[in-house]
């Protein structure tokens, strides 16, 4: 597939709040209101819909990203097995969103394979009853994400497009050399949206060649690639059903 990168930009230092890489969740189902604050729920048949629903179902519990990852367990950083967890509407960590999320723990290859390193993946997605609506949350998560960016280093953005409305990648490095990337998109009335962080690839910091069976720059482009226009294609397909 051709690359789909349209330009890129400079990290903003717009102030907004951000999530961190540590677990803002708790493990389990995590329940709330809805997202208007109240109790009295929505005539928007799509967004009613789409509250409802559990992510890790939808999103087949992140299989696409475990197996191009080598994601060896959830829950932990340090450990194999589990699985993600769901997160509904009203949730406490990102209310306005349905999510799977959780700790991860990826394995490394070759000489490496016994040592895994640590994380956390965080996949969301936000519906709200407009376009307009959708506009303002994609903006305020790009802000976001460029103002955690700004306080890392080798901070990267870049937009992207079809099959999206709005699309945009935000790659640092964090702590302990640790690749953190979101990545930001909107279709319609609905929002997407991947946080990741995990452990730096000591194979290229020790002997130059990856312990990881990616490098960062192959994780973001698959993202933008070949996950998210199949995340899109699948949640429209499910919107269809109610319209």
């Amino acid at each position: 597939m051709k690359r789909i990168f349209l330009k890129t930009f400079a990290a903003t230092g717009a102030a907004a709040l951000f999530l961190s890489g540590c677990s803002l969740f708790e493990r389990g189902e995590d329940t709330g209101g809805n997202s208007n604050g109240d109790d009295g729920g929505s005539d928007n048949a799509v967004y009613t819909e789409m509250t409802s629903w559990d992510a890790c179902e939808v999103l087949d519990n992140l299989q696409p990203i475990t197996d191009y990852m080598g994601i060896e367990g959830y829950g932990s950083s340090t450990s194999a097995g589990g699985e993600p967890s769901t997160a509904q509407i009203g949730n406490t960590w990102d209310p306005e969103s349905i999510g799977c999320n959780d700790l991860i723990s990826v394995s490394a290859a070759d000489e490496y394979a016994s040592t895994m390193g640590g994380g956390e993946i965080k996949v969301k997605i936000v519906p709200t009853e407009s376009e307009e609506q959708a506009v303002a949350a994609y903006e305020d998560r790009v802000a976001a994400a460029d103002s955690a960016s700004s306080q890392g280093t080798d901070p990267q953005s870049e937009e992207f497009g079809d099959p999206w409305d709005q699309g945009t990648i935000v790659s640092w490095i964090g702590s302990a050399e640790s690749p953190h990337v979101e990545v930001i998109a909107r279709d319609g009335q609905w929002v997407f949206h991947i946080q990741l962080n995990y452990g730096a690839d000591f194979g290229l910091r020790n002997e130059g060649t990856p312990a990881y069976q990616f490098t960062s720059d192959e994780l973001n482009q698959w993202f933008v690639d070949t996950y998210l226009p199949e995340v899109n294609q699948t949640v429209n397909d499910r919107i269809a059903e109610v319209q």
